[in-house]
């Protein structure tokens, strides 16, 4: 989508045609000037002394592709690193489904024009040098990006203190980048199980406590904005990781911006994470006791498992309620030419699932991983309580092994590693093919699409090991695409466990 007004402004200063590639003008990254900016004419362009021709450029390559290691000193590292956040984690793929967006990817395309505000400025530079240092190891920029978040820390502390409905959405995006920051510098150095130790953690509450405060005192005269919403969101997962429970001012969906099928998603993702609050304080109590379950815990497991149950039937409602669009898939099976053995690096088996869109592909994968984690609870229950029921237990097993495969299955599609050949969709027999595209790297803005699924499905006691291993060895390789440390503790005991 181009910019409106014949391009980006550092183009028309040089008195050069802009290509208007949106949102980043992809001649002056290739040039190594100073560009860079978000969509809807909002556009953040920085112009600096050498793009206005006050100081002489230094020598240097004239074009770099943004995914390789930095070799030399950038002229303006932190435009250049912001440059490069934008380019390679907001150039989200067409049709994105809502259902899936984060805050970056809802949020950071409608901010407002710039200048930006003195503490977004800080929070996406701090996240933005400390991505560029790890991904393109470039270990200046990690001091570059400490120094920023500790200003960041100040300012937004200042911020957070005197709250008010036009701030808002400004400290809950910093709280936001602040927790991200600190998920990219982790490094699993101590043996405390990382639902514990990681500091992103402290940052979600933080998050939830502004969120209160909109709730109590803006929410009459300022109806929730997106910000609030994927925020909202993001709260609401980190209660599933840390089996926390959530304030009943949080449950309504509605009043937080969702509806239609995210409200419907939304309905069930607020009861599991309740649920499983319940179910893992009253395990405690049952473990600190040092007996059987009594009649009273029998009586409280056995109702979990059945508004479990219930749980079950409304996401497989959910699920019908989907698109037609998003529902049209194809199944392919790669054969021993193409890879000698399974599982691979890039692929679980050779089945694999196909769909119009990557998008829709990641839309499946949350899915498949939300009914992992149900039956997984469900299966908690019946190690609890009733161990002898080995009809239901085979049923849940298997139903877990089978919607495991089907996530495995539609990674490898949602990141690209395959590209489908022929007339895939738009015929009432399909007749199409795949190929193999492993020469090409693993974009971050596919990483994250599946990113969340995979942290669900590595965390859980109840898939098999085989499976368990190569969903946390994707996890880890997607974790230093996009440059988060803490998906180096997957493959430890530190990890969690869901």
């Amino acid at each position: 989508m181009p910019f409106p007004g014949g391009g980006c402004q550092t183009c028309r200063d040089r008195r050069i045609k802009c290509d208007k590639t949106q949102p980043i003008c992809q001649r002056c990254i290739k040039s190594r000037r100073t560009c860079y900016g978000m969509r809807d004419q909002q556009v953040w362009h920085t112009e600096n002394a050498y793009a206005s021709r006050q100081k002489k450029r230094p020598r240097g390559p004239r074009s770099m592709k943004m995914n390789l290691t930095v070799s030399y000193k950038p002229a303006n590292l932190k435009t250049y690193a912001i440059a490069y956040y934008m380019h390679n984690y907001l150039q989200a793929p067409h049709n994105v489904p809502d259902i899936v967006k984060d805050v970056t990817r809802g949020c950071l395309p409608v901010l407002p024009s710039t200048p930006w505000c003195s503490i977004i400025d800080l929070a996406v530079s701090s996240l933005a040098l400390a991505l560029f240092s790890r991904t393109q190891n470039y270990p200046h920029a990690t001091v570059v990006a400490s120094a920023t978040y500790h200003r960041l820390l100040q300012v937004a502390q200042t911020a957070i203190h005197y709250l008010t409905p036009d701030n808002t959405d400004p400290c809950l995006l910093a709280v936001f980048f602040m927790g991200r920051y600190e998920d990219s510098i982790y490094r699993p150095e101590t043996k405390t199980p990382l639902v514990n130790a990681s500091p992103s953690f402290s940052h979600h509450d933080g998050a939830l406590a502004i969120l209160k405060v909109w709730n109590d005192r803006f929410s009459c005269d300022r109806p929730a904005t997106d910000v609030i919403k994927h925020t909202r969101r993001g709260v609401v997962r980190s209660a599933l990781l840390r089996n926390t429970a959530l304030p009943h001012w949080i449950h309504d969906g509605a009043f937080f911006g969702e509806h239609g099928l995210e409200l419907e998603y939304d309905r069930v993702i607020i009861s599991l994470a309740n649920i499983r609050h319940r179910l893992f304080a009253l395990a405690d109590e049952i473990t600190a006791r040092g007996t059987t379950p009594q009649n009273e815990s029998i009586l409280k497991l056995e109702q979990i498992h059945n508004e479990l149950h219930t749980l079950d039937l409304d996401l497989e409602t959910c699920l019908s309620h989907i698109p037609d669009a998003w529902r049209q898939s194809q199944q392919h099976t790669l054969s021993n030419v193409d890879l000698p053995s399974w599982p691979s690096a890039n692929f679980y088996s050779p089945v694999l699932y196909s769909y119009p869109s990557p998008t829709y592909a990641a839309l499946w994968s949350q899915y498949n991983a939300t009914k992992m984690l149900v039956k997984s609870t469900r299966l908690r229950i019946l190690a609890l309580h009733n161990p002898n029921n080995l009809s239901l237990k085979q049923k849940l097993s298997f139903d877990m092994q089978c919607v495991s495969e089907d996530l495995a299955a539609t990674v490898p599609f949602a990141l690209q590693r395959v590209r489908v050949i022929g007339d895939t969709h738009s015929s009432s027999i399909p007749r199409s093919s795949v190929t193999l595209n492993l020469k090409a790297e693993v974009k971050p803005t596919d990483a994250c699409l599946v990113i969340w699924p995979l942290t669900i499905a590595s965390g859980l006691e109840y898939v098999g090991s085989e499976q368990k291993a190569w969903f946390k060895a994707q996890l880890a390789r997607l974790g230093r695409v996009v440059g988060f440390g803490v998906f180096e503790s997957v493959e430890t005991d530190q990890w969690l466990k869901l």
